[in-house]
């Protein structure tokens, strides 16, 4: 049974939108089902696509009904202020610099907490900066001890209060009420909410833009996180990485235009990325010249960019078979440039193998950039399999290079398998549904070479990867176990079932 395009909009979209098979249609479009039924003469089954568009499986958390009446109040200022100095000197605040600690408490505080705050001016925009602090508290497990216990019980109608206060931060265009839309935004992003999340790219992106953030701060001083136009520019760089990251997982077009924004790297970024990853923790060394990670890396962010541009973006589908060669080459040549340039103990291999060791010392940073960069490599070599759409023989297509090219898409896609499973005990748990991302565009990988060229695999080994998944798809941390989480595990268990199913049939 298929189902009609309009449906996916009966649902609040998560990453499965993302899903592609190697053609490019949309794994449970009804054009990616009209392809696995040319190969496989069935398609996916009616009670998953069914499940699919259940609602349940959204990651999203509405608030509870009897929360509903309570009048909504800031905790006590001691409290915000030493969850403010938790995250400002977290590991996760290197990776996402959302907050300059100095002007929170030098400014936002004391305007949010004024007397008489609901009728002054730009209030609102500071009391939701507060309330954001509070969100990522509760996202990165920084809310400990007693007083702080109510905090993750409250977090949806935190969440609300932005949402709601989001026409008054618009109108009051302070750098508290963005900075309060990038933390909504990011705690979005780690709850699965992604539709969410990108409308807050957007928006934020609007605001960025009009603070001047996509220009590079001028004259380049060193860096410092006291510096407004320094703390303005690394959020502009949260907000390309998450839009650069988004594009591919929703499939939609990314929000930032590469080609209006001055993309120069933070003042010695390269070296700083290189010994920051390696002690990416607490660390009482860290001050205000100290330049963030970023989500990812800047630079592998700017790759995905031109991947997407150049390989998956509406101009580039008309490119000639001849054309995207040309890309692809260009662009494994620069992602490998980019490689060889971090440290050798966080460096990705090529390929990743069961006896491949994984550093102790490796931190989620690390297993981020590793997973980023096999995704990549999947993104880029997934561009030259659109040929093989259902309304031609496929078969006679396939030559010794796309074999080559099934086998590029095949090794990464395991080394994503089997990196993730041996990273698992140092995985940060609130990732589960940034990282679930990974495994699945690896399965859907796999799955759909096993579909074009199943005669190249005697021993079944892209059968068995698949078969092998639901061990490792149990094992990633999660940190707050709910419906949605469960119910989203056992849909992905019958998903890749069914998939194992569909290989064996392949004509």
């Amino acid at each position: 049974m298929l189902f009609i395009a309009s449906d996916a909009h009966d649902r609040d979209p998560t990453y499965l939108e993302g899903l592609r098979l190697l053609n490019g249609n949309s794994l449970f479009s009804p054009q990616g089902q009209q392809w696995i039924k040319s190969r496989t003469g069935s398609t996916i089954s009616s009670n998953i696509v069914d499940k699919y568009r259940l609602p349940y499986l959204c990651p999203t958390r509405p608030p509870l009904a009897n929360d509903n009446y309570k009048i909504l109040k800031l905790p006590d200022i001691k409290i915000v202020e030493e969850l403010a100095a938790r995250f400002c000197s977290s590991a996760q605040s290197l990776v996402f610099p959302l907050l300059s600690l100095h002007r929170f408490m030098t400014t936002t505080l004391p305007l949010a907490y004024s007397e008489g705050a609901e009728s002054k001016l730009h209030t609102i925009s500071a009391k939701a900066c507060a309330y954001g602090v509070l969100l990522m508290s509760d996202i990165f497990g920084l809310d400990t001890g007693d007083d702080m216990a109510d905090i993750g019980c409250w977090c949806q109608r935190y969440a609300l209060e932005i949402e709601g206060s989001i026409p008054l931060i618009l109108r009051e265009m302070k750098i508290d009420g963005l900075e309060s839309l990038m933390m909504l935004m990011i705690f979005k992003y780690f709850m699965g909410d992604l539709e969410s999340a990108s409308f807050l790219v957007s928006v934020t992106s609007r605001f960025l833009f009009q603070l001047g953030a996509h220009i590079f701060p001028s004259p380049p001083d060193h860096y410092d996180k006291r510096n407004e136009a320094h703390h303005i520019r690394d959020l502009f760089w949260v907000c390309y990485c998450i839009d650069k990251d988004l594009s591919h997982r929703t499939g939609q077009p990314p929000t930032i235009n590469d080609d209006h924004c001055d993309l120069t790297l933070p003042p010695n970024y390269v070296q700083m990325q290189s010994s920051n990853i390696l002690s990416s923790g607490p660390c009482s060394s860290r001050n205000s010249s100290t330049v963030p990670l970023y989500p990812w890396d800047i630079r592998l962010s700017v790759m995905k960019s031109k991947i997407y541009n150049d390989l998956h973006s509406i101009s580039a589908s008309r490119l000639s078979e001849t054309e995207t060669l040309r890309k692809i080459r260009h662009l494994d040549k620069e992602l490998e440039a980019w490689r060889v340039t971090l440290p050798p103990d966080h460096r990705p291999t090529l390929s990743f193998l069961e006896q491949t060791p994984v550093d102790a010392q490796t931190n989620t940073q690390a297993i981020m950039l590793r997973l980023s960069y096999h995704h990549c490599i999947i993104l880029i070599h997934q561009a030259r399999c659109r040929i093989f759409q259902s309304d031609q023989p496929i078969d006679n297509l396939i030559d010794d290079g796309h074999r080559i090219n099934f086998q590029i898409l095949v090794d990464a896609s395991r080394s994503i398998l089997i990196y993730l499973e041996k990273a698992l005990p140092v995985l940060a748990h609130e990732c589960f549904w940034v990282i679930i991302f990974y495994p699945m565009i690896a399965i859907s990988t796999i799955f759909s070479v096993a579909l074009l060229d199943n005669r190249s695999d005697p021993e079944n080994e892209r059968l068995k990867l698949l078969q092998g998944f639901t061990r490792l798809i149990r094992q990633i941390p999660i940190k707050r176990l709910t419906v949605a989480e469960i119910s989203h595990l056992e849909f992905i268990e019958e998903l890749v079932e069914e998939m194992g199913r569909l290989v064996l049939v392949t004509h």
